[in-house]
């Protein structure tokens, strides 16, 4: 017998999800695991759609010569909300050099409690809503509070999970990178 019998089906997607971040906490790295699982670094980012609070589909991925950074979050986690104020710095510091995106999860959520969240935070970045789950899939999304940063050059150049992320360190050296002398 699964442990998610017990759980009614609509409860069952947080419950799923909840428990692969706490094995991830569990394991070496804890919570500022790099490299957390999810798209692999080196890989060709794809581009994937979200709707933004308004229902506009927007494509999100890699943008020819620009960084991006990409967080895949919710409302209801509390590892994103430690992670928020590393968000707001990196883009304080880096939003005129880097795309940035919010991913909101479909996962107990709404477009509505979406919205609020963003209203009453004053995020200056972009925030979509996942409402297919599609964007979450093609990232392969291990669990929320996990960020992405595509290279100028379209691929993965971070993948980090939890609330003690160094953002702003990863920012810079793939802005590094991609600078005369660097990689790019």
């Amino acid at each position: 017998m699964h442990i998610y019998t017990f759980f009614p089906r609509r409860s069952r997607a947080p419950l799923v999800l909840g428990l692969v971040l706490l094995l991830h906490l569990l394991a070496p790295g804890g919570v500022a695991a790099q490299d957390a699982g999810g798209i692999a670094p080196g890989a060709r980012a794809p581009v994937v759609s979200a709707q933004d609070l308004t229902g506009r589909t927007v494509p999100v991925g890699p943008v020819a010569g620009v960084p991006v950074l990409i967080e895949f979050w919710a409302t209801w986690c509390p590892y994103c909300e430690r992670l928020e104020p590393r968000m707001k710095a990196a883009h304080a510091k880096y939003g005129r050099q880097v795309r940035f995106y919010a991913v909101a999860v479909n996962v107990n959520e709404s477009v509505a409690r979406v919205a609020r969240h963003v209203a009453s935070r004053g995020l200056r970045y972009p925030v979509l809503y996942d409402a297919s789950g599609a964007a979450t899939r093609e990232y392969d999304v291990p669990a929320t509070s996990f960020v992405v940063i595509i290279d100028a050059d379209g691929r993965v150049a971070y993948t980090g999970m939890g609330d003690g992320q160094d953002l702003a360190a990863a920012l810079a050296r793939v802005l590094a990178s991609t600078r005369p002398g660097g990689r790019t």
